[in-house]
């Protein structure tokens, strides 16, 4: 896949679909590109993908903003695959893993959303 292709540039922010407001989404800050399965200290990421991380080829290493230490990888075909109709609907954005605008990127990185969000995930996993 050459770079006209991609999406994603290290460090950029996004969004996961599920949730209604941003406040609900889990955002995420890139790390790494096209990082292959072998790799990769599974004891520090965690592979969401399907198969084994081992064998797993282009790669997108990503955090949680939100959640100390929190490491993923998946396949760069499926972060950026489009959503079903419905769940475009639904979720308001086109793609799994979908960068944030300028203006969502001033909101998640305001004092304001940064307390409100991590307190919702205190919260969160309480339950847990």
């Amino acid at each position: 896949m050459n770079n006209k292709e991609m999406i994603y540039n290290e460090g950029m922010l996004c969004k996961h679909f599920k949730g209604k407001t941003l406040l609900e989404k889990n955002i995420y800050r890139i790390i790494k590109l096209n990082v292959n399965g072998c790799d990769i200290d599974d004891s520090v990421v965690t592979y969401t993908g399907d198969g084994t991380l081992k064998g797993a080829v282009n790669l997108v290493v990503y955090q949680n903003i939100f959640q100390d230490n929190k490491f993923f990888a998946r396949e760069y075909e499926d972060i950026s695959s489009t959503l079903s109709e419905e769940k475009q609907n639904e979720f308001h954005q086109m793609i799994k893993v979908q960068p944030l605008s300028i203006d969502e990127i001033n909101v998640v990185t305001s004092d304001d959303f940064i307390a409100d969000k991590k307190e919702k995930e205190k919260v969160k996993y309480k339950k847990m």
